[in-house]
């Protein structure tokens, strides 16, 4: 297995070197997605990291609330926007540009603070990411109450803090270790 200068800051597996549980996890997102991306391949030194990462992806990503795509993806687009990683907002003004919600991407990038869409859930669910992103230490009850009374059970709660809080992770990672690109 040949390791090589990745496209971040240290060296990484190519997918054609990857052998074992590496090989594995490349393959489990080739299969999903149809490659490997550099996120995945920055974490290759250490494979159990990679398949981790994937798994917690697929089991965020699956949550089975009643939140939209659309405002799940907005909510990661914001977290990215405000964290500064390009990589995470360029894949996600893409997802959120293909399920035709691209002025919605364009208007979160505009303006990350005070971006608002006229829609009670969608601003809730947006204030709540943006409150958890730049000042997650004055979280409070009231904050959850709020989504609440703007309709979001529970579940949906729970799904828009761990999109956000699994970006906040991710995109320190790709920041961390030079994945400041536009993907």
């Amino acid at each position: 297995m040949s390791v090589q200068t990745s496209e971040g800051w240290i060296a990484s597996i190519d997918p054609g070197d990857a052998t074992g549980a590496l090989a594995e996890a490349y393959q489990s997102q080739v299969d999903k997605i149809g490659r490997v991306t550099e996120l995945t391949q920055i974490g290759s030194l250490y494979p159990d990291l990679v398949a981790a990462r994937l798994r917690l992806y697929a089991v965020v990503d699956a949550t089975p609330s009643a939140v939209p795509d659309h405002v799940r993806r907005a909510v990661a687009l914001l977290t990215s926007v405000l964290n500064g990683c390009l990589f995470c907002t360029v894949g996600q003004t893409e997802k959120l540009t293909e399920a035709g919600h691209g002025e919605l991407a364009r208007a979160i990038k505009d303006d990350p603070e005070g971006v608002t869409t006229g829609d009670a859930g969608t601003d809730a669910a947006i204030g709540y990411a943006r409150k958890l992103v730049t000042d997650p230490r004055h979280i409070a009850e009231a904050d959850v109450t709020a989504l609440r009374e703007a309709g979001w059970s529970d579940l949906d709660i729970l799904d828009i803090n761990n999109i956000s809080a699994y970006y906040c992770y991710i995109n320190r990672v790709a920041a961390g270790l030079g994945l400041q690109r536009e993907a």
